[in-house]
């Protein structure tokens, strides 16, 4: 029943389609049918008993190939330490978002140490992230202006500059703010850096419009557009053309032909020439079949390309309904683009990390982008938050659920091809922090003489059969016992 009600409340199951909700889901016949009807339902196994959970999770040959997705509820250092050597050299890539460090974001600093924390913070990350990397992965760091010049040097210094591949500007606002004091800010940065570049797997981005390309005379070669035989560049080429009507070209003036005279007479052998009329000069087939398939990535990416901050606040308010559920997330589709150049569909396992995950962006991004190509990549995010509950979990149970949202609810259930896509089993681990495994020690009502510790003037302040004493720092926790 809780996993019912699980379902109702966020994947409001309840508000599809009569003709999609596969008879009375009050009735067993009618749950069963409405199972059967949608394999892409997430099923959690809080809502049910141990030993349930054991029998299921026991029936798997291997789950750690079965797990698609790792979800940390912890302070990232900690999450990355504890579990450095299990994916030790096993990601292939890394993207974080961390915090800007503007003072007008959640990141704490004494006094007059602003930049020299967050650098503190920021450097032992990077340093621990490095430890996941694949020799031939790659890191891509968000940032803005307030902290450009330090994530860039301690980029250099923790990657090595020569590591350096890409400072991408990336179009985050397309309206101009008329308000700003100086400037209208329009983009943010993304530092890419590669573990070993001579390593680094580069990936060409997808050809998303073949426009041009046509087949008008049903040519077996297939798609081709025409091409000038004469460009502007100089070439040594020197020849004339005689077409079929006997009319004698040479290159126009100022032009240069665009072939040697034996890829020219290859080309009109082959039947690829395009001779026109009268004294018109000929055109040369190009078949979409010898274009290199794919583009190779630059380094400035607009809101068409990437998605903007109103695509990102748009996706989350079709998730949740309206309202601000998180702030400033990141668009999915920027992510994706990370992911189209640094991984494939065709390796049996590239592995994407996140440890400043937020609202789940990254992994609603590889959820999407497997269901688009085929894929079977994988994702670790980590996040301390309260929001891992109240946004992140969700937000990755109703991707998996549907792939189109509005106001809250889903426009449609996803396909079998998509659920057969999807995430299999995504894992949660919580970690305990520092603080919850002291509140853990403090003694219930009815015990006695058991040990209790509180903190009081950077100083752990501890009792022992209710005798109060001082330890003299934090780190002397071994006397207690």
């Amino acid at each position: 029943e809780a996993q019912w009600e699980e379902w109702k409340k966020i994947l409001a199951i309840d508000t599809l389609p009569q003709d999609l909700l596969s008879g009375n889901c009050q009735t067993p016949e009618g749950r069963i049918a409405f199972l059967k009807a949608h394999p892409s339902l997430p099923l959690d196994t809080r809502h049910f008993s141990p030993d349930f959970t054991d029998r299921l999770l026991a029936s798997f040959d291997d789950l750690d190939e079965m797990t698609d997705g790792l979800l940390v509820h912890s302070e990232n250092w900690q999450a990355l330490n504890l579990l450095l050597e299990k994916y030790r050299e096993r990601v292939k890539t890394i993207y974080i978002d961390p915090p800007y460090n503007t003072g007008n974001d959640e990141f704490l600093y004494r006094d007059n140490y602003q930049h020299s924390s967050w650098l503190s913070m920021m450097h032992d990350r990077l340093a621990l992230g490095r430890e996941w990397m694949r020799e031939d992965g790659a890191m891509f760091l968000s940032i803005d202006d307030n902290e450009s010049e330090r994530m860039r040097g301690l980029g250099a210094t923790l990657l090595g500059e020569d590591q350096f591949l890409a400072c991408i500007v990336w179009e985050k606002v397309h309206t101009r703010k008329n308000s700003a004091r100086y400037f209208s800010i329009s983009h943010d940065y993304i530092y890419a850096y590669a573990k070993r570049k001579r390593s680094w797997d580069r990936v060409l981005l997808p050809r998303e419009d073949n426009g041009g390309y046509s087949n008008p005379d049903n040519d077996p070669r297939g798609p081709w557009k025409a091409d000038p035989v004469y460009a502007n560049n100089p070439y040594s080429a020197d020849y004339e053309i005689e077409k079929p009507n006997g009319v004698r070209l040479k290159p126009p003036p100022g032009q240069y032909w665009r072939f040697s005279l034996e890829t020219w007479q290859q080309y009109v052998q082959e039947g690829r020439v395009i001779w026109g009329e009268g004294d018109s000069y000929p055109l040369v087939k190009r078949y979409l079949s010898e274009v290199q398939q794919g583009l190779v990535p630059v380094t400035l990416w607009d809101r068409q390309f990437a998605g903007d901050n109103a695509a990102a606040n748009a996706e989350l308010n079709a998730l949740f309904g309206p309202g601000r559920a998180y702030s400033y997330p990141k668009p999915s589709l920027l992510i994706q683009r990370v992911c189209q150049i640094t991984t494939r569909a065709t390796e049996s396992e590239s592995c994407i990390l996140d440890y400043f995950a937020g609202s789940g962006t990254t992994g609603h991004a590889v959820i999407n982008l497997n269901r688009e190509d085929g894929g079977r990549r994988k994702f670790i995010l980590v996040e301390m938050a309260d929001y891992f509950d109240t946004v992140l979990l969700p937000r990755l149970k109703k991707v998996t659920f549907s792939p189109e949202w509005k106001d809250g609810k889903p426009k449609r259930v996803a396909t079998a091809e998509e659920a057969e896509r999807g995430p299999r089993i995504i894992k949660v681990i919580r970690l305990e922090s520092y603080e919850d495994a002291l509140n853990n020690l403090l003694p219930s009502e009815e015990s006695s003489g058991q040990v209790a510790l509180q903190f009081e003037d950077y100083l752990l302040k501890y009792m022992l059969q209710w005798e109060t004493r001082k330890s003299e720092t934090l780190l002397n926790v071994e006397k207690i016992s």
